[in-house]
């Protein structure tokens, strides 16, 4: 068979896969709001794609002149159809969404998410504000002189007194300057925190060696001669942790393995230590990649913080998100405070909102435009350091697809925001933070520097690219979606023929 007719029918093949896909996946699509469904379809129609691998067949439809569906994200049905008109396909369909209709939905959510933004131009900047915000209106007014175009404000720190100085101050700087600006704030979310015992609980440190093992609990415990213990400050953890599962503590910089549970005791090994100072302190985060919790992320705190946030807000950003249940439980609560149309921003930072990833999506679009942050500290912990790249990479194509916007979130610039001076490996890392559709910076005590470099760096990015050529193997959160109804309906009439 000749190249030519061998490429059409793998192109077929996808064409027809895309439709099962559509067809299996239905009840998700009609569910979401109708001004969404045509994003739906498409990102289904993109999972359908990702679930097998085609670099082979992207290599020779690049050698023979025609798209490799690389950076066809926003249309990708459109791309196929097209491709296969190309190679003769008699069969000519008609399909919504295009390279102009997918482009200009993705920048209208964009637009309407983030502020008014072109693909050439810088991503949207969020600044996450520091206490003393509220109070220094000159600064609020260089920030948005500077490309601030959302302020963030972290509900896990001070209170709704302080939040209101700063926003009142925004609103002040944004009147005298003339210059828009979203408020976004986040949910704390549960805080799983170390806290050792010790004469001065909040400054209390063990030290550890390579070997040891230690006592992980969520009860109250009193020191004990010989013994090395770790209170988890989340209840109902520590018994559903399982053998053989990682615990990270302290961003990763210790590494420890469930030898056994007992109760609401568990005993962990420690088989790697990454900092100079063997010690785990107080107040330091705790990771549990292996473990898949129930767990509810909206705490009772979240619940006291939501109308100040239903209020004031313009997104709220829901922290520790798992699944599309929890996507749909924090809905639920907004429309109670008669606030459903504000957009929910879903920050994924564990592993089980990554594999959940288009379900959270199409759960967010029954409502109203929803955004996603990658939220790259906690993320990198719980899927591996070595994988932040190739997930952070996945997640910006799902949404593309998707056509909803995404935060590139967590130490942007942060050497520069900490002593004055970015690394080598920060620059490239905000340059790649172009290809998102807003960057968020974190607090420090270089922020108006750390603001204006970025604003440089984005600016500078967007004239030289907007997205790259890429290879298309399978992706394991296409695959998990789309899982095997597809291929089963397809055998189903390949037998029946």
């Amino acid at each position: 068979m000749k190249t030519k007719d061998t490429v059409l029918k793998q192109l077929e093949e996808i064409h027809n896969r895309m439709l099962k896909a559509e067809d299996l996946k239905k009840n998700k699509i009609n569910g979401v709001k109708a001004q969404f469904r045509n994003s739906a379809i498409n990102l289904v129609d993109y999972l359908a794609l990702r679930s097998k691998n085609i670099e082979v067949l992207q290599k020779q439809l690049h050698f023979m002149g025609l798209s490799s569906l690389a950076s066809s994200e926003s249309h990708i049905k459109t791309q196929v159809i097209n491709i296969m008109e190309w190679l003769g396909h008699k069969e000519t369909t008609t399909n919504e969404i295009n390279a102009t209709t997918g482009l200009k939905q993705l920048q209208q959510n964009i637009s309407t998410l983030f502020g008014k933004s072109e693909i050439d131009e810088a991503p949207p900047i969020m600044v996450t504000f520091s206490t003393d915000f509220g109070e220094d209106f000159q600064m609020m007014c260089d920030l948005l002189k500077n490309g601030m175009q959302i302020a963030r404000i972290n509900c896990a720190h001070d209170e709704e007194y302080t939040w209101v100085k700063m926003i009142e101050n925004l609103k002040k700087a944004v009147a005298k300057m003339n210059m828009p600006c979203k408020v976004y704030m986040d949910l704390a979310g549960p805080k799983i925190r170390t806290q050792i015992t010790g004469k001065k609980e909040k400054h209390a440190k063990l030290k550890v060696e390579l070997g040891d093992e230690i006592i992980l609990t969520d009860t109250e415990q009193k020191a004990v001669k010989g013994k090395k213990i770790i209170r988890c400050t989340l209840p109902g953890i520590v018994e559903q942790l399982k053998p053989e599962h990682c615990v990270f503590f302290d961003d990763g910089l210790f590494e420890a393995v469930v030898q056994s549970v007992v109760g609401k005791q568990a005993t962990l090994k420690i088989v790697r230590i990454s900092s100079k100072k063997s010690v785990i302190k107080s107040q330091k985060g705790i990771n549990f990649p292996d473990t898949i919790f129930q767990i509810n992320p909206i705490t009772d705190y979240d619940k006291k913080c939501l109308p100040f946030i239903a209020q004031n807000a313009d997104m709220v950003g829901f922290s520790f998100i798992n699944n599309a249940n929890d996507m749909q439980e924090l809905q639920e609560r907004m429309s109670q405070l008669n606030k459903p149309e504000l957009p929910i921003v879903a920050k994924i930072e564990t592993n089980q909102a990554v594999n959940n990833l288009p379900s959270i999506i199409l759960q967010g679009m029954k409502h109203n435009l929803m955004g996603i942050m990658i939220a790259r500290g906690d993320l990198a912990v719980e899927i591996g350091f070595e994988r932040l790249s190739e997930i952070q990479d996945e997640i910006l194509w799902i949404c593309e697809a998707a056509h909803t916007p995404v935060i590139w979130a967590t130490q942007v610039l942060e050497s520069m925001n900490k002593h004055g001076l970015a690394t080598r490996s920060e620059i490239t890392d905000a340059t790649h933070a172009a290809e998102a559709d807003c960057v968020m910076i974190n607090k420090g005590g270089h922020t108006m520097e750390v603001l204006k470099t970025l604003h440089n760096i984005l600016s500078r990015s967007r004239k030289n690219n907007y997205k790259n050529r890429r290879l298309f193997r399978k992706l394991s959160i296409a695959e998990r979606f789309i899982l095997d109804d597809v291929d089963n309906r397809m055998n189903e009439v390949n037998v029946s023929k």
